[in-house]
């Protein structure tokens, strides 16, 4: 067991000097510093002595604080927190035999007396494992600076968090998914309230030693002169309130029951629609159409469901700004649709002599809001992979959401409602969201929403509930019975 010693100490030693090389690169000062020492020492004890109290805190911090800071440091929560989870992950392996849906392990130790490792991976995983890595050769070739580094480590850990919650066992993954539904609804409720009540952002004094300002509340959509305003929370930007609402509401019948379920359901919906994201609103709807065409369920069944979506859309079409922001879109008057085709019509123009590697990971229209409005870039993300990252990296990340979309039609197939609900979403955000939105290619926690829902894919696939379990030992019991 030597070499396992070796390995868990190599790895956090290696962890450890890798945040206090970058603190030190950011230049911060001396208390802040030592804080972020404080930091790094409780987050490794907790690491090494309760690492599923950091899979619980990265769902929370995901929900509530997505947009926020270590407190006295430029460091994000959510890449600290999924590197954390990461670190962990290889010094607690969880054991193959715990996992729900598979029999593959993480790290496994065969031979003695000398520990021998080898990696099961299941085809997805190897995807996603290249996936990070045939991106190395456009972020050497297209540095200009630190950004780059930090932009692709930002990315990349948020992809790797897929196969870290792939390998935690069934009931362990439910619990990462009622937190993270739980606090996405209290970040809902946040929201609500800075739409409502709060319309000059004083929540986010309280939230000041995470980095939120008042200054950065409030996002609006405009109608002419008027400024219609946008639920966006502690998200910031409410197109990735969007994205995180529809991730929580998708796993939320998968881990919730009885009237939990509808009613934190039903919450976020509302907030979904207080976002005014098309992507989101229209990736439910498609995915609710797909359930109805592909799941086998019964007629009446199919009656509520269609009465429950028309019933949504005559409240939408009843409420002024959702009104105009769903029903106007990609009209003639619609500034927003306009804009996705310039930037469609001007994409190979862009891209020319960058084909290859992409225009980089650091770049300034990634960063500077005003900047990506007047470059205007391709918002539809396979694209936006290749613009950022060259062909390659488009390629493999189209590929791995087209085996996804593969697994989340196994989940409409599914002889329950929940998993079907799921694949249907999962499959309309790829086919309308994505190609609406480039949250998933550009914002961290966009990127490990999505990396959420990939997650949840297996867990989808295998659902049942404590009544079918109930049911099939019954049947079994009748059918031993009637033998005998």
């Amino acid at each position: 067991m030597l070499l396992v010693g070796t390995v868990r100490a190599a790895t956090i030693v290696g962890a450890v000097s890798a945040i206090t090389f970058a603190a030190v690169i950011a230049g911060p000062t001396p208390t802040q510093l030592l804080m972020l020492l404080a930091i790094v020492i409780v987050g490794t004890y907790i690491g090494l002595a309760h690492p599923t109290w950091l899979l619980w805190a990265l769902a929370a911090v995901l929900a509530c604080l997505p947009a926020g800071y270590v407190p006295g440091v430029h460091l994000p929560l959510i890449f600290a927190m999924t590197s954390a989870v990461l670190l962990a992950t290889v010094v607690h392996p969880p054991a193959g035999s715990s996992t729900a849906w598979s029999s593959t392990t993480w790290w496994s130790t065969a031979g003695s007396p000398t520990a021998r490792f080898h990696i099961a991976l299941q085809p997805l995983d190897r995807l996603l494992i290249l996936f990070a890595l045939i991106a190395i050769p456009s972020v050497v070739l297209t540095m200009t600076g630190l950004a780059d580094i930090v932009e692709y480590a930002k990315w990349a850990t948020a992809v790797l968090l897929i196969v870290a919650l792939r390998r935690l066992p069934g009931s362990q993954l439910a619990t990462f998914g009622r937190v993270f539904v739980g606090a996405t609804a209290v970040s809902g409720l946040i929201g609500l309230i800075m739409l409502t009540v709060d319309t000059g952002g004083k929540t986010f004094s309280l939230l000041s030693p995470f980095g939120y300002t008042p200054a950065s509340a409030g996002r609006f959509v405009y109608t002419g002169a008027t400024a219609i305003p946008r639920l966006s929370g502690t998200f910031i930007d409410p197109n990735a309130a969007g994205i995180g609402l529809l991730a929580a509401l998708m796993i939320c019948p998968l881990v919730f029951r009885g009237r939990t379920r509808w009613l934190l359901g039903l919450f976020l919906l509302v907030c979904i629609a207080g976002t005014l994201s098309r992507a989101a609103l229209f990736s439910v709807v498609l995915g609710v159409l797909l359930m109805l065409l592909f799941h086998t369920m019964s007629g009446r069944a199919r009656g509520y469901i269609a009465g429950s979506m028309v019933a949504g859309m005559v409240v939408l079409a009843a409420v002024p700004a959702s009104r105009h922001r769903i029903f106007s879109s990609f009209g003639s008057g619609d500034t927003g649709s306009s804009a996705r085709g310039d930037a469609l019509r001007d994409y190979p123009a862009n891209m020319a002599g960058h084909w290859l590697l992409g225009h980089g990971w650091g770049i300034p229209e990634f960063k500077d809001p005003s900047l990506a409005f007047t470059i205007n870039y391709v918002a539809n993300a396979p694209l936006l992979a290749i613009y950022r990252g060259g062909l390659f990296v488009g390629i493999v990340f189209t590929v791995v959401m087209l085996y996804c979309c593969r697994l989340a039609y196994r989940c409409l197939r599914h002889t329950r409602w929940e998993p079907a609900f799921f694949g249907g979403c999962f499959i309309g955000f790829f086919v309308l969201g994505m190609q609406l939105d480039f949250s998933t290619v550009t914002i961290p926690v966009s990127v490990t929403d999505l990396s959420v829902m990939i997650a949840f894919l297996a867990f989808a696939q295998r659902f049942s509930t404590s009544d079918e379990s109930v049911s099939a030992r019954a049947t079994a019991r009748a059918t031993s019975v009637g033998a005998g």
